[in-house]
């Protein structure tokens, strides 16, 4: 078929058509183009699309190249079709001419209603397989498909708590991964390439007036030991009631130490992923 189609186009000296003759209601206004300042060409609301049939080919060919248009960009929820419009609807033209080379280039041009040009693009097509790839690739540019959801799913290791009294190192210690073990989170023993590391600090303070302040720092680090941040933690007991058992504290402390934990977590990751660096797990 594509032979075909070059042979026909031959005639035309190299000579482009633009996107315009007469199909269009309007005529297509080209000093008004935009040529990719959004993300994507088509919203959402968009009243369908019109794909017209491409010009400088014979018109049964023409047709058949709208044809697939349409059905690619319908296999992208767009309302496409070759024959009904509105007044909402968008004009999708194709001219195409034969290189030198023998392969076919066709222009594409997509206008509102009112004649203005919203996007171009041009494709070069050397067979019927890279045709059909072709209107593929130009709905895609005129509606990509929404992209996989990356989640991150950091890895974690908890140090040993410091500066506890009582059982309070190691009760906090397991509270804590107990917590995290409930997060959207991924625990490890040992501390795994490009995961992360939290550690506690905890200092007491005997007060003036008898009471204890009790300051926590939970301190997040990358694997390198390059520290991410620190969430703390500060409130004043009863004096002496934390020298022997933390079994009453210690879970409702890494409850409400979590939230900030893992922030610090995923704000890490994130950073991690816009360069191209850590794990991540890939959803659809």
């Amino acid at each position: 078929m594509l032979d075909h189609v070059i042979g026909a186009v031959a005639g035309l000296g190299g000579l482009l058509l633009l996107a315009a003759c007469g199909q269009v209601p309007q005529p297509f206004s080209k000093d008004e183009a935009n040529l990719a300042k959004a993300p994507f060409l088509i919203a959402p609301t968009t009243e369908g699309v019109v794909v017209l049939p491409v010009e400088g080919v014979p018109a049964d060919t023409g047709q058949l190249i709208a044809d697939l248009a349409a059905e690619a960009l319908q296999k992208q929820d767009v309302a496409a079709n070759v024959r009904i419009s509105n007044r909402a609807s968008l004009f999708l033209s194709g001219a195409g001419r034969r290189l030198p080379d023998g392969r076919m280039e066709i222009a594409w041009t997509l206008a509102r209603p009112d004649g203005t040009v919203i996007g171009e693009r041009t494709d070069i097509v050397a067979s019927d397989a890279q045709l059909s790839e072709s209107t593929a690739k130009v709905a895609a540019w005129l509606r990509p498909q929404k992209p996989d959801v990356v989640v991150i799913v950091p890895k974690v290791t908890v140090y040993p708590v410091d500066g506890a009294p009582g059982d309070g190192n190691d009760l906090l210690r397991r509270a804590l991964e107990l917590a995290l073990d409930r997060a959207p989170v991924q625990l490890t023993t040992d501390v795994a390439e490009n995961g992360h590391v939290v550690q506690g600090d905890v200092s007491i303070t005997r007060l003036n007036t008898g009471n204890d302040r009790v300051v926590i720092s939970w301190i997040v680090l990358d694997a390198h030991g390059k520290q991410i941040g620190v969430v703390d933690q500060d409130n004043v007991v009863p004096g002496g009631s934390l020298d022997r058992s933390w079994g009453a504290v210690a879970a409702p402390i890494a409850d409400a130490a979590l939230g900030g934990i893992v922030a610090l977590l995923k704000e890490s990751e994130a950073a991690r992923a816009a360069v191209g660096i850590g794990p991540a797990t890939l959803t659809n």
